[in-house]
């Protein structure tokens, strides 16, 4: 069976922890994940489930709220602070769409975060750049499609006792990728086909 974490490019020969030896035997090789400083949002009260929460910033409180109505059946809002409307995700027999603000235009959600073709990992198509959702163990991580050498880990989502950790790096934010990495995480854990 193949690697499927091979495309970060560790060699498949690679074992354990053992570092292959450098090209020219003379430079360190380093098959390591770069990792910065991360954000944590929490989703909470969920009622029942992610598709209805409040969402909880760094500071601990409330940053943006996940509402599924019965003012609007078959729509997932996400609002923020302030009670405007960011995202949206419409659900559909014949294919949900989803929508955030001024970033990802209407569309499939299945095209948003659509399956690679062996079936491992999600990309999420973001402003003509790709990120990969990939399960690591109990968590789902995102990194930018393409790093191969040292991939930077810009987002993580976990399940806790009480709701999710979406951890996020700064960069993400400041990049304008906070509210599509939401309404990724809320279709990943919705438990809904897309």
């Amino acid at each position: 069976m193949q690697n499927p974490y091979n495309i970060w490019g560790t060699p498949a020969d690679c074992r354990g922890s053992e570092a292959p030896p450098s090209i020219y035997g003379a430079l360190p090789y380093s098959t390591s994940r770069r990792m910065l400083p991360l954000l944590a949002f929490t989703f909470t009260s969920l009622n029942p489930s992610v598709l209805n929460c409040v969402v909880l910033g760094p500071n601990n409180h409330p940053q943006f709220q996940i509402t599924t109505n019965t003012s609007m059946p078959g729509y997932t809002i996400l609002r923020g602070k302030e009670g405007k409307n960011i995202g949206l995700i419409e659900w559909r027999p014949d294919g949900s769409q989803v929508e955030v603000l001024h970033v990802v235009r209407k569309q499939p959600a299945g095209s948003f975060l659509r399956l690679s073709g062996d079936h491992k990992y999600r990309i999420m198509q973001v402003q003509n750049t790709d990120y990969l959702w990939i399960i690591e163990g109990s968590a789902i991580s995102m990194y930018l499609a393409g790093e191969v050498k040292s991939p930077t880990l810009l987002a993580r989502l976990k399940r806790q006792q009480n709701g999710f950790k979406l951890e996020v790096a700064n960069d993400v934010v400041q990049g304008g990728l906070l509210h599509p990495v939401l309404i990724a995480a809320v279709l990943l854990q919705s438990g809904q086909s897309f």
